[in-house]
């Protein structure tokens, strides 16, 4: 179930040339990447030597290889970069947690550094589809495209505390209790930001092709508010209104958890196709 725009026989024709030019990359193996900042490096894999570049952005707390499966589906169709943020994985910290414009930041030198002069589909899920989301509204002209994988929305806690005020407080305090220190102090900044004034005001997308990718299963035992059938009715609502602020693209539904990537890496390697595609279309 998805809903369309402007996705025609030009973009499917596109598509059509682009996989065969893929088809014809040399396959490269994964290549281990470091690249410096200001008192840390981050770390990166690069896989494949296709003609469309992807980064990857992971969720929260989630380092380069949740995306193992999904590069797998795309062979060597693309060249994918994916990485840790600071903290992370093999990446290294300044000891400070960070705030959404440095790690806006931070892709921004993994995408100088890997991927220069290059446009490039950029792919978040969660956390990371928020941070791909907002990267596309400052810098639209480094982008091919978006796929966003269930992405947090910037003012998606507003909406929930509009519905539940109560629910949202307990459920960020049993996540903090889960957390190690250093995650929690990225959680509690991650929360200031997203509960300020500043984060409930509308901003207009990039103008962008996007392909957006929603869950729909309510949890048999949900853990947090976003995980119940009310819940997941905002998190439904959200997703249409980011959706409906992009030109091109299409929005996908799909009946599984919230870790798309993982439970249907097949469907967001073809999201990137599309998106691909979408770019390519005249």
């Amino acid at each position: 179930m998805g809903k369309r725009k402007r996705l025609g026989q030009a973009a499917m024709l596109a598509l059509g040339l682009w996989c065969a030019a893929a088809a014809q990359a040399a396959e490269a193996p994964a290549g281990e990447r470091t690249v410096q900042r200001a008192g840390y490096r981050l770390q990166a894999q690069q896989q494949g030597q296709g003609p469309v570049a992807v980064v990857f952005e992971s969720g929260f707390g989630q380092g380069a290889g949740a995306w193992k499966q999904v590069i797998a589906e795309l062979g060597a169709d693309c060249d994918c970069i994916a990485y840790a943020r600071a903290g992370l994985g093999g990446s290294g910290s300044d000891g400070r947690p960070k705030r959404i414009e440095e790690h806006l930041q931070d892709l921004e030198a993994v995408m100088d550094s890997l991927a220069p002069h290059r446009k490039v589909v950029l792919v978040g899920h969660s956390y990371g589809g928020l941070l791909a989301s907002e990267f596309a509204r400052r810098h639209p002209q480094r982008l091919l495209g978006l796929v966003l994988v269930d992405p947090t929305t910037l003012d998606q806690r507003h909406a929930f505390k509009r519905a539940d005020r109560a629910r949202v407080l307990a459920d960020d305090q049993a996540l903090l209790a889960m957390l190690p220190p250093p995650m929690a102090a990225d959680y509690r900044l991650l929360v200031e930001q997203l509960d300020s004034a500043d984060a409930a005001v509308p901003r207009a997308p990039a103008d962008v092709p996007v392909v957006l990718m929603t869950s729909t299963q309510v949890a048999a035992e949900p853990f947090v508010l976003e995980e119940t059938a009310p819940g997941k009715a905002i998190w439904k609502r959200q997703h249409a209104q980011l959706f409906a602020g992009f030109a091109r693209g299409e929005h996908r539904y799909f009946a599984t958890g919230h870790n798309i990537h993982r439970e249907d890496p097949k469907a967001v390697a073809a999201a990137v196709r599309t998106v691909a595609a979408l770019a390519a279309a005249p």
